[in-house]
């Protein structure tokens, strides 16, 4: 849509004195500039209304009288806002002076008076005053020039981004500047500080992914007791830093404690409320009671201020070396087994529910009976509900069957072959869940 006429309160004389100020009209004679002003248009723009489009054929160049302009180029991903131009300002001069298409569109989205200057009226006071000409050639000079100053001040401020050494004060000249493209220092410096922020928040996940691997155990002090079993454990959360632990430890001379959890959630949050449980958890371990007091002992303090509702499944066991009992608690935690020497699963409940919900809940102690060569796994539900292509979850019977496949393999083989099995399942598939896995072999007295 055409601009409507301009504001007739503007005056020839306001037009002299404002085509004065711009670099290419300012050596012009009074004369001269009075006869331009006769021969152009005051044109008005409405909040959000377009003046042209890129690509359009143009005969006219633009002063901006009063209020702003916007110039906005098409891209591939859209339209994009490259400059921001006030009173005083000339644009659309270069498809005036050069017979070219416009290479922008402008739009007001607060609206301006601005002077049209017809490509017949500046074609007629060149022939009238022939400075008029070397005027234009060295206003787009200079604005070549200033482009050129801004693209080196926004190259240096990226270079010093990209080595995390980027300060604000680089974009000064550019901020401060009389240029139609100063606006790139408040979008530059915007992004900056996005991706500083994004920056340091992966700093801080590293490092708190670093402290989370350092709480896991990665050996274990058994003295006497070493050659009486083994144990190997791994965990690949589905961020950085997840909701699933494990641990093992000695509760006393004799006795091995095994823990594997999984918290409700994932991230931070999850991470800890992961924490606080194992901590919590190896605390009241050992003191050496048994397993189904210390689940419910653990329970009571983790439900006594939990505001946000988060919960954990786990199963807690304790192997006596001596004679292969082993007493377990289990809270509504699935992923649970004892693989016999020969190859047969068993399942270990749950009989409890989740902990961290509700004070004074109860939680028995299973009991089973070791022999030599029997191994404790226990995983999280990142296994059995892993998803591979085109849907298909892993599920309690592969799992079961893949158990079955590694009897007889080191614990630690055991642990990698599970981990790779269940990688290996959901190639292609984004990871939704932390997978950890645990195993413990009886040896025998």
């Amino acid at each position: 849509m055409p601009p409507s006429s301009g504001d007739p309160a503007i005056t020839p004389e306001r037009l002299v004195e404002s085509l004065q100020k711009t670099s290419i009209f300012s050596a012009i004679a009074d004369e001269q500039l009075h006869a331009l002003a006769r021969a152009c248009q005051v044109v008005g723009l409405a909040p959000g209304e377009r003046l042209f489009e890129q690509n359009e054929t143009g005969d006219a160049a633009y002063l901006i009288l009063e209020g702003a302009i916007d110039i906005e180029v098409a891209t591939e991903t859209g339209p994009s806002i490259v400059a921001k131009v006030g009173a005083g300002e000339l644009v659309g001069e270069i498809a005036a002076f050069s017979d070219r298409k416009r290479n922008a569109a402008v739009l007001s989205l607060a609206g301006a008076q601005l002077l049209r200057i017809g490509r017949e009226a500046i074609f007629d006071l060149m022939q009238r005053d022939p400075s008029c000409a070397m005027n234009v050639i060295a206003e787009l000079g200079g604005r070549l020039d200033r482009s050129n100053n801004s693209v080196a001040v926004m190259s240096q401020a990226a270079q010093a981004l990209a080595k995390g050494s980027f300060e604000p004060d680089m974009l000064s000249a550019l901020r401060h500047g009389a240029d139609r493209y100063s606006h790139f220092a408040d979008v530059f410096e915007s992004m900056a500080n996005e991706i500083t922020t994004k920056h340091l928040f992966q700093q801080e996940m590293s490092t708190a992914e670093v402290i989370q691997r350092s709480f896991l155990p990665k050996s274990i002090s058994a003295g006497a007791r070493a050659s009486q079993f083994e144990v190997a454990a791994d965990m690949k959360p589905a961020k950085q830093v997840g909701g699933d632990f494990f641990d093992y430890f000695m509760v006393d001379d004799k006795t091995l404690g095994l823990a594997v959890g999984d918290v409700s959630g994932k991230g931070i949050p999850a991470a800890i409320f992961m924490s606080v449980t194992r901590t919590v958890l190896k605390t009241i371990a050992r003191r050496g009671h048994p397993a189904g007091e210390v689940v419910a002992a653990l329970n009571d303090l983790l439900a006594e201020d939990n505001s946000e509702s988060m919960f954990v499944t786990l199963c807690y066991a304790r192997l006596d070396l001596e004679t292969g009992r082993l007493d377990y608690a289990n809270a509504a935690h699935e992923e649970a087994y004892i693989l016999r020497a020969d190859g047969t699963p068993e399942q270990i409940g749950p009989e409890g529910p989740a902990v961290g919900l509700f004070e004074r809940m109860p939680y028995g102690d299973g009991v089973r009976q070791l022999a030599p060569g029997d191994t404790i796994i226990f995983g999280t539900d990142g296994i059995t509900e892993a998803f591979g292509q085109g849907g298909a979850m892993f599920g309690t019977e592969r799992f079961a069957a893949l158990m079955s496949r590694l009897k007889g393999a080191a614990v630690k083989d055991t642990v990698g072959g599970i981990m790779a099995d269940v990688l290996a399942f959901a190639e292609g598939v984004p990871q939704s869940d932390d997978i950890t896995c645990l195993a413990a072999r009886y040896i025998g007295p």
